[in-house]
């Protein structure tokens, strides 16, 4: 799995799926980290930070211990859209059920009332 998170974009992007976490709160992370990248399979990735240190290279251990929480992030994210999009849907449907129940009780207007 590639994870990719950019602090101030707001934004975690794991296997190439975006999650545009300042959309539902955001998150932070608080040792001057600019961006975090790794990569499961291998093991490896960097940290970029907002100052003049330079960019850490880190291992599972680290990853695991300090930002793995960055997965269960995006998942809250993954999660919260399709909640929204399901209510969304759930909207549309009522609407046009709405629509039929006016449409097939007679109280609808038809076009073919030209008497």
């Amino acid at each position: 799995m590639r994870i990719t998170a950019v602090t101030q974009d707001q934004l975690i992007v794991i296997d190439g799926v975006p999650a545009f976490l300042g959309h539902i709160g955001g998150y932070a992370m608080r040792q001057g980290e600019w961006a975090v990248d790794f990569n499961t399979l291998t093991g490896l990735g960097h940290i970029e930070y907002t100052d003049n240190r330079p960019n850490q290279v880190i291992d599972s251990t680290v990853f695991n211990a300090a930002y793995a929480w960055l997965i269960d992030e995006h998942q809250r994210y993954v999660t919260a859209m399709a909640e929204q999009h399901a209510a969304e849907e759930a909207a549309r449907n009522e609407q046009q059920q709405n629509l039929i129940d006016t449409e097939s009780d007679g109280s609808g207007v038809s076009s073919n009332d030209d008497v």
